[in-house]
């Protein structure tokens, strides 16, 4: 159970920050923010504004930001913490095939020293 929770809270940042989710907040962020004060200044739009209740049920406009904010951290953290790794995996090879390298060097200074 451990494991499996472990793994579900490591996948949140993928979900996150994937593309569908990205134009959902997006999409919420526009027809919340923008389209409603755009019915605001253009009379015509009025009747089609969000009602309080759209507003209330889809969100607020803190929190469509907030997810939106989140879910690009989320992807950016993801993304970083991916990269460090993959340097860290290079930089262990490099460490190992320079050791590898200075033991065959010896080992030819070895030779050369005794002919």
């Amino acid at each position: 159970m451990k494991k499996f929770i472990s793994n579900f809270l490591a996948k949140i940042p993928i979900v996150l920050s994937s593309g569908p989710s990205i134009f959902i907040y997006l999409l919420l962020f526009f027809y919340l923010v923008i389209y409603a004060f755009a019915c605001i200044l253009i009379p015509k739009l009025a009747p089609y504004a969000p009602s309080n209740d759209v507003q209330l049920i889809m969100g607020n406009y803190t929190n469509v930001l907030s997810a939106l904010g989140a879910s690009l951290a989320a992807g950016t953290g993801t993304l970083a913490h991916s990269s460090i790794h993959k340097l860290h995996k290079k930089h262990d090879m490099l460490h190992a095939s320079i050791e590898e390298l200075h033991k065959k060097i010896d080992e030819i200074e070895k030779i050369a020293g005794e002919e």
